[in-house]
């Protein structure tokens, strides 16, 4: 497979069913001001303002993104496919599925309806920020989207290194994937991305590419790393991550190698005070930590499944360095961590 990402719209069509008129989507706010975005590959217009995406009006968006109405869409005419809760049982987002397309519902924040001729409707519960509403969109909703067009999108982190080579750190939620790419930025490596990577292989190995050039993290990680709080804004409503958009640093788009991947262990399984420990990861774990990762739109549907599987072990099949990575999840072990990776870089 090619490091390019194929055209979106084609696969989506092919990916989502077609409008059947019922239910399909409905007339939407005339925009008062659409920009047009790039995300990894996926040239889209919104109507809501995308300020961590680069602004791109070169060629034909493949996705509207526009505001629904209130009403317009009989979100009872979803049939549920699958439901992902916390670990205290907890609704987080429902996927339900008609014949025009998805519904992704997040119950007292907002629903997006993901139609197959290219338009992603919103709409935003009474209440809801404008800002939480586009860390859904960027963070939930645009990566399912793209995984269900045929793209490999895992939670994970990525950054090139000073001396070129460009590692990724995959893990759970609260493992500390952006402290560790943060850390690294700080002392000089590009950062790809901090939440979402796109992984393709072809004839050179793996390759990456991200999405989204900002760093989010919670307050004592943005103190202990020495950064300046005035930079950062709140990440959105609910959430104590803060963020802060780079500037200088565009997206990545264009695929880069990847010369290797870190797999991060549980915090409760490190002991306080112990070594950086780097540990080749057998094929079953390195396997389990990128289906666990990948962003998935309907995991009840067995052919986009089979084909994440597929992709997971093509990845992995490109002889692609992995390990495990243990230490103390003590923000005065980052030195530690860093100098870790830049000796296996050297080497």
């Amino acid at each position: 497979m090619d490091c390019n990402l194929k055209p979106i719209r084609a696969v989506m069509r092919a990916n989502l069913h077609r409008d059947t008129g019922a239910g399909g989507p409905q007339a939407i706010y005339p925009p008062p001001a659409v920009a047009t975005y790039r995300f990894f590959n996926l040239l889209l217009s919104s109507e809501l303002p995308l300020p961590e995406l680069r602004r791109d009006d070169a060629g034909e968006p493949a996705v509207a993104v526009r505001q629904m109405r209130d009403g317009q869409l009989d979100e009872q005419a979803f049939e549920t496919r699958y439901e992902w809760r916390d670990p205290r049982g907890a609704l987080i987002c429902r996927c339900g599925r008609n014949g025009s397309g998805y519904l992704l519902s997040l119950p007292a924040q907002a629903s997006f309806h993901l139609a197959a001729s290219g338009t992603i409707g919103y709409r935003a519960e009474a209440g809801i920020e404008q800002d939480l509403l586009r860390q859904l969109l960027l963070n939930q909703v645009l990566p399912r989207y793209l995984s269900h067009a045929g793209e490999l999108l895992v939670h994970a982190s990525a950054v090139t290194l000073p001396g070129g080579r460009t590692v990724a750190f995959l893990g759970d939620s609260g493992f500390g994937k952006s402290t560790l790419a943060s850390c690294c930025h700080l002392h000089g490596a590009q950062l790809i991305d901090d939440d979402c990577i796109s992984l393709s292989a072809d004839s050179r190995g793996v390759c990456v590419s991200g999405g989204v050039p900002t760093l989010r993290l919670y307050p004592d990680s943005l103190r202990a790393l020495g950064l300046n709080a005035g930079h950062f804004a709140p990440y959105a409503k609910g959430s104590d991550k803060l963020q802060m958009q780079l500037a200088d640093s565009a997206p990545v788009l264009e695929a880069r190698r990847l010369d290797a991947l870190y797999l991060l262990d549980a915090p409760s399984r490190t002991r306080a005070g112990g070594e950086v420990c780097l540990e080749p990861a057998g094929g079953q774990a390195a396997m389990m930590a990128i289906l666990g990762s990948a962003f998935s739109l309907d995991p009840s549907d067995v052919d986009t499944q089979a084909r994440t599987f597929r992709q997971a072990a093509q990845t992995l099949a490109g002889r692609l360095p992995v390990y495990w990575l243990r230490y103390p999840r003590e923000h005065g072990a980052l030195p530690r961590v860093l100098r870790a990776l830049l000796d296996g870089e050297a080497g």
